[in-house]
Formats: C-alpha cells, structure tokens, sequence
C-alpha cells in the first residue's frame, strides 16, 4: 500500500539538540549513522540530559563535521542559545555545558566501532543512546489531523524529531501511522518493522531557536492521540534513503 513519500529525513548529532537535514542517507541495522552519537550527561545524577529535564539544550543545534561511517563518531560543532559556537573537540567543552546549563554536565560520544577511535569512546547502555528504537516515523497526515484537533497550536514537525517526515498522499487522512504497530514499511532500499507508537513526552511544548513554547501541543496529543504520535522502528533491511524516496506500507 503506497503511503506517500519522503520530505525530510533527519539526523541528529547530540541527542536533544536540534538535528541536521540530509537529502539521502544510509540506514543500517543501527540505524542512520550518527544519529544521537553524542549525549550530554547530567553528572549530579549519572543520566543523560536530555530536554525535557533540560530545555535549552532544544535551543542549541549541533553538526557533524565530517559523515559518521562505520561506527565512527566524529566531532561536532554546537550554536547555543546567544549564537557562540563550540565544538565538542573544546578543551573547556564542558564547563561552556555547564554554564548553560546551571549544572554539571559532560559531554559524551557513543563508543566507536572503530578501536582507532578510542579517545572519543565511551561505553554506554544498550549500546546507542535511542530511547526506544534507532528509528522513528512521522506522517504528515498525523500532523495535519492534529492540527485540525488545535488549529492554534504549533505543529512544526521539528518539534517531534523524526527521522523520517513522509508526505503522505491526499487520500490518506487521521493519524495514519498509529495503526502500523507491526507491520512493514518499505521506504527506498530499506525495510523497517514499526514497533510501538510514539509515546510524546515534555520535549514537545519546549522553545527550539525560532519556536515558541507551547504546552498545548502535548495537551493536544494526550487528549486526543493516546500521548502518542509517530512510529518506533527498527530496521529489517538496510540501504539507502533518499528525498522524494516511495514510501510503502507491506
């Protein structure tokens, strides 16, 4: 069943903060390559800092400086709030976090594949910093069905932080991606499985550089979506996605 096609894809270098449009990526079964490969680390609690507990963290963006391949995860390059940037290779790069942050923090690369790489290692849960799945799914259509439910409300897609914004074709309507629980989505060379739903959290209603808060976005998707928006995938078939790239349901 053809759902649409692919408008946007999205990586993100440091897990909450805002992430880098790419025209084509690789997925592996790890997901697109880079994707949350640093975290910052709440050092007064052990745990990652994310934007929820952290919201200017979803005010600063980050890039990479070179592609991630193989397991490598090359340094950054981070705007904050006022505009400075830094880079993740900073002596001081912490204590800039820290700052901004009004608490200890740290920040940390996911362990590299690659034993060349050791110095910007470090072990970590489960071995990625994903919440649930290395892939996430949004819609169009589910996004234009909320804002039918919240003509008010600000439904930037940049809010919700897929890796994957697909342009759903004109018949499709209603919150389209909360039935695939289960089944098969074919999206260029690549096959995923779609998990669970997207389970929203705080992070929706934050402020993110040209974005107001709004705490009528999570309101919304409580009431009307069961908290959940988008799709949680992982991924049966690795390969290549591009803009424009077929979007199935199989």
């Amino acid at each position: 069943m053809r759902i649409g096609t692919i408008k946007q894809i999205w990586r993100f270098a440091v897990k909450s903060m805002a992430g880098e449009q790419l025209d084509v990526c690789t997925v592996g079964m790890r997901g697109i390559p880079g994707d949350r490969g640093w975290v910052v680390r709440d050092e007064t609690v052990d745990r990652l800092a994310t934007g929820s507990r952290f919201p200017l963290l979803m005010r600063c963006a980050a890039r990479y400086r070179e592609p991630p391949v193989n397991g490598f995860v090359p340094h950054v390059d981070m705007r904050l709030p006022d505009g400075t940037h830094i880079g993740s290779d900073l002596t001081d790069v912490n204590a800039r976090l820290t700052t901004l942050l009004g608490k200890p923090v740290s920040l940390c690369p996911l362990a590299s594949d690659n034993s060349e790489q050791s110095a910007i290692q470090l072990n970590s849960a489960r071995g990625t910093y994903f919440d649930v799945a290395p892939i996430h799914v949004l819609t169009s259509a589910s996004l234009a069905e909320m804002k039918r439910l919240a003509p008010a409300a600000d439904w930037d897609v940049r809010r919700f932080r897929p890796n994957f914004f697909v342009e759903t074709d004109a018949a499709l309507e209603g919150l389209v991606d909360a039935e695939w629980g289960g089944r098969k989505l074919r999206i260029g060379e690549v096959e995923l499985l779609c998990e669970i739903p997207c389970e929203r959290c705080g992070m929706t209603i934050q402020a993110q550089a040209d974005l107001p808060k709004d705490e009528s976005v999570l309101r919304t998707i409580v009431k009307e979506a069961n908290t959940n928006l988008g799709s949680y995938a992982s991924v049966l078939k690795p390969g290549e996605v591009r803009v424009g790239d077929l979007v199935e349901l199989i």
